[in-house]
């Protein structure tokens, strides 16, 4: 008999309620714990994220890409302060394994607004974003760093449930993770895929990766398609599908090297071959970049997140990445 594998949907309600049984709330905890090691990946519901705000995002990541090549590079990456890495990074420029064509994806990217006179500004993802002059603040700005500040408590509250979530053996307390949510590195990616008319087996939207991060909070826009998660087991590519008022987490590299893989950094990509658009809001919690991280399990050597984060982006940016050195 042939098992057919999907990506999980797991309605974390119970553990938002204070009303739910801790019996309750143990199933959320296993089963986020299955998800995450067995596929790296979920797509959440009950998440209590107020659909009012995703609306917003959707229509300020309209406004942003809807604008002229020529205004949108007016706040490039290149721009951005030192490392910080902010701004619109434009088609084809990021390519993340050799004999891959660059992504056709484009992207503005967002983060904690650390002001230029912070000491640590202009460090890597540290620093002041930057805001095309044509967008009103109220109508860009504001819904940006709104749905950001939404996003930065549900990932709080999905650390706790995976410490949670961890192997008895090891010891570690429930509150393990809670230090990546403390002054924490908080990326977020507003993503527009044209339709891909030009087929070509080397190019995606985005190509085969894994995250570089903690934790990953994907909104995808509804009637599209094309993330995929590859699952060892079977050599197969899983289609995540698009499922309205969820969001699509999965952890990242960071967070498989501290769990000593036992949460699992899943490949992924993004097929755009329906001939229609495709948009989505990535939110990366990365976390508290200065923190040293050890397998917890007791094995392998001590890393800092942001030296590992920054290296990692670096390598699949090429010469394009050059200002992040």
């Amino acid at each position: 008999m042939t098992i057919e594998h999907i990506i999980p949907t797991i309605n974390i309600s119970p553990w938002m309620s204070s009303h739910a049984s801790q019996q309750d709330r143990n199933d959320v905890v296993n089963q986020v714990h299955d998800a995450c090691s067995t596929y790296g990946f979920f797509n959440l519901v009950g998440h209590g994220v107020p659909v009012e705000a995703r609306n917003r995002i959707w229509e300020a990541s309209k406004a942003f890409f809807d604008l002229p090549l020529e205004e949108k590079m007016e706040v490039s990456v290149d721009k951005s302060m030192g490392k910080s890495f902010r701004g619109y990074e434009p088609s084809l420029i990021q390519t993340h394994q050799e004999g891959l064509l660059p992504d056709t994806k484009e992207c503005f990217i967002t983060g904690a607004e650390i002001p230029r006179d912070n000491p640590d500004a202009g460090t890597f993802s540290t620093g002041p974003n930057l805001w095309p002059k044509s967008l009103s603040k109220e109508n860009f700005e504001t819904p940006i760093m709104e749905y950001r500040a939404l996003m930065v408590g549900l990932a709080e509250t999905l650390v706790k449930i995976l410490g949670c979530g961890l192997p008895k053996k090891w010891g570690c307390p429930a509150n393990i993770f809670d230090n990546l949510t403390v002054n924490p590195s908080i990326p977020m990616r507003l993503l527009h895929y044209g339709p891909q008319t030009d087929i070509d087996p080397r190019q995606f939207g985005v190509g085969d990766h894994t995250d570089f991060g903690c934790v990953s909070i994907l909104l995808q826009e509804k009637g599209t398609k094309g993330l995929e998660v590859w699952y060892p087991p079977t050599k197969t590519w899983l289609p995540v599908p698009v499922m309205e008022n969820a969001y699509v987490i999965n952890m990242g590299d960071t967070m498989h090297r501290w769990t000593a893989g036992h949460y699992r950094s899943a490949r992924h990509r993004v097929v755009n071959y329906s001939g229609q658009e495709r948009n989505s809001v990535a939110f990366f919690l990365n976390g508290n970049l200065k923190l040293q991280i050890k397998p917890l399990d007791g094995s392998g050597e001590e890393t800092s997140i942001g030296e590992h984060i920054r290296s990692r982006l670096a390598h699949t940016m090429g010469e394009n990445g050059k200002f992040l050195r």
